[in-house]
């Protein structure tokens, strides 16, 4: 472990002696993490887990030394005007410095007891940013966990939002001939990453196109995959198939894959009807009449 990592702990464990108290009194108002040259150039991982909060900077997010600010934020609100409910304690992190250049964002993750555990329901990170409020929601929806990349300056909460299963029974139709499915988590044009359970090297990535099934007539059901989808990673003829699912954003590398050989599969299929109606028909001669020969006697 380099001289740099090691000074990291270091100031993060005097963070933890200094600032945060025993659970049963109110968090500090200000947690403070000094970052010096040795933080430069590399992934930083300060885990502050007295308080429930991850820090994460990826190589070259921290331009110039400088010190991670947490202010404790007082709020009285239990739930978004939406009614979905608020876990844990609010934060705002600010970044200070004499250099020119600050971190731009920073990945988060919140770590509350209990959001995310009843029913359809996924802990998902709020964040508050220059008077605007966006919900960001987990690519793995995890219990107790809220993860997201956040702009510094946000001011950051867990919450708890309508979710999707993660995981069930998928079953099979025929349909469109491609690798599409229905679902009834997931808006159309959705792409999603299915994987089988019993064998995570088999998976395959298809768009929504369709809803269904019935939640409430097939419980099990996490989604319905087109025929050709379904040959992909398992046998039609078992009929059914325990799957993960994990949506995709439209920005994912797998996801822009797919579009990219749906697009080439639709050019290729266009190109065929094309040719198919420029061709002419042959033309079909018919013999000729045999001549008959009329003779005057």
């Amino acid at each position: 472990m380099s001289a740099s990592v090691l000074f990291g702990m270091v100031l993060v464990k005097q963070a933890h002696a200094e600032n945060v108290p025993p659970a049963s009194v109110q968090p500090p108002s200000l947690v403070q993490l000094y970052l010096d040259q040795g933080f430069l150039g590399r992934d930083v991982n300060l885990d502050l887990s007295d308080i429930g909060v991850k820090l994460n900077f990826k190589q070259g997010d921290i331009p110039a030394p400088g010190v991670m600010n947490l202010i404790h934020e007082s709020v009285l609100a239990t739930s978004t005007d939406n009614g979905e409910r608020y876990f844990g304690e609010a934060w705002r992190l600010a970044w200070t410095t004499n250099a020119a250049q600050v971190p731009v964002a920073v990945n988060v993750t919140l770590s509350v007891d209990g959001c995310g555990s009843g029913g359809f329901k996924h802990c998902a990170m709020e964040e508050s940013f220059n008077g605007k409020t966006r919900i960001i929601k987990p690519d793995s929806p995890e219990d107790g966990l809220a993860t997201g990349k956040v702009r510094m300056g946000a001011t950051v909460r867990a919450v708890e939002v309508p979710g999707y299963m993660t995981q069930g029974d998928a079953s099979w139709y025929a349909y469109k001939k491609c690798n599409c499915a229905a679902s009834p988590d997931f808006a159309k044009g959705t792409y999603v990453l299915v994987t089988r359970l019993d064998d995570p090297a088999r998976s395959v990535v298809v768009r929504i196109n369709d809803w269904g099934p019935e939640r409430d007539k097939f419980p099990k059901r996490v989604i319905d995959l087109d025929k050709v989808a379904f040959a992909a990673i398992g046998n039609p003829r078992g009929g059914v198939m325990q799957v993960k699912v994990r949506p995709l954003s439209p920005d994912d590398p797998l996801a822009l894959r797919a579009k990219a050989a749906e697009k080439s599969a639709a050019a290729t299929a266009a190109t065929k009807r094309s040719t198919v109606a420029a061709t002419p028909s042959p033309t079909v001669v018919k013999p000729a009449e045999p001549s008959v020969a009329s003779w005057t006697l």
